[in-house]
């Protein structure tokens, strides 16, 4: 039967049951919000972020959250040989390699973009990856043909893009992520976080955790293509897996459609001097600063209130680059 979700919050605990799918653990999550306290020269604001650079794994910890459902899915189905379609995600490949060495299991990876002299494929042939090429037209019957080559020796292939837990892992590690974090932003004051992400899952996990929660969080999604309808699909999607059904109102979702021909290190500088002028706070430190981009215009044209509750999501390599004076003081 069909869950109802309620009006009334559910406890984490609830939570934690709908979203109660097999995972191996990857990545320690028990890490607190910190406070860059020797970055101060560069804003009269404090600055926050969860570092969760814990793992010798070439990914971000998105990625990895994202692993750990596949993994277990993976085990509790009993697969041993694994098929990656890849477009260009070298560093996911190399570090799901990496996995499948660990767990002894057999991976072929299907590239459609990056050469296969890329220095992380070299190193994903030498944890016993069998890597090919192909262009993304022919990608599928490439998998097909792999696939029943395989087949006439018994053995049976998990093509991970081609499994329900592939489009849903993500949000259900930010599901998981919430109740992770929500303690911590009300113990730093953050009574309206607006959390920015330009990885779709990032968002919609957080943003059904809130739903559930019925916390007061918004939402700022950086892209180039994606729809409202996108999004709800996709919600919708979730929801039938998660066996939910719960009205949710995507005017908490803002979506931004950011500027693909922004170059990032000459950007660097700039970024954080205007950063410098609001309050953020900085978590998952992982792939992507894009949503810097249009923050960074919104601080340059006095359209951020310096009160305002900001959360990076997967922010890049920003305490890196906090770090290096080099570049900054230039």
């Amino acid at each position: 039967m069909e869950r109802i979700i309620k009006k009334d919050p559910l406890s984490k605990k609830e939570i934690k049951k709908i979203i109660d799918f097999p995972k191996i653990k990857l990545i320690h999550t028990s890490t607190s919000i910190e406070i860059l306290e020797d970055k101060k020269m560069f804003s009269d604001f404090k600055i926050f972020f969860k570092d969760e650079n814990q793992v010798n794994y070439n990914t971000s910890g998105t990625e990895l959250r994202k692993l750990e459902y596949i993994l277990g899915d993976i085990n509790k189905k009993e697969f041993n040989d694994i098929i990656y379609l890849s477009k260009n995600n070298v560093n996911m490949s190399t570090t799901l390699t990496s996995l499948c060495s660990k767990h002894n299991l057999k991976i072929e990876i299907v590239e459609t973009n990056s050469d296969l002299n890329d220095s992380n494929y070299i190193i994903s042939k030498l944890y016993g990856a069998k890597v090919h090429k192909s262009p993304e037209e022919y990608s599928k019957q490439l998998i097909n043909k792999i696939t029943k080559d395989k087949q006439k020796d018994l053995i049976k292939t998990y093509v991970i893009h081609e499994q329900s837990i592939f489009n849903l892992a993500g949000i259900l590690a930010y599901i998981n992520y919430g109740i992770e974090i929500e303690e911590q932003v009300k113990q730093l004051g953050l009574e309206s976080p607006n959390f920015w992400s330009a990885e779709t899952d990032t968002i919609l996990g957080l943003y059904l955790y809130a739903e559930l929660r019925k916390l007061k969080w918004t939402f700022t999604y950086t892209s180039s293509s994606i729809k409202y309808k996108d999004i709800k699909t996709k919600i919708l999607n979730a929801f039938k897996h998660l066996k939910i059904n719960l009205d949710f109102d995507l005017s908490n979702i803002k979506i931004i459609k950011e500027n693909k021909e922004i170059n990032i290190k000459e950007k660097y500088k700039k970024i954080l001097i205007l950063f410098a002028n609001t309050k953020g706070l900085l978590l998952d430190m992982n792939s992507s600063i894009k949503s810097m981009f249009y923050l960074m215009e919104k601080i340059k044209n006095n359209q951020i209130k310096k009160n305002e509750e900001i959360v990076f999501i997967n922010s890049g390599n920003f305490i890196e680059i906090f770090s290096d004076k080099d570049i900054l003081l230039k």
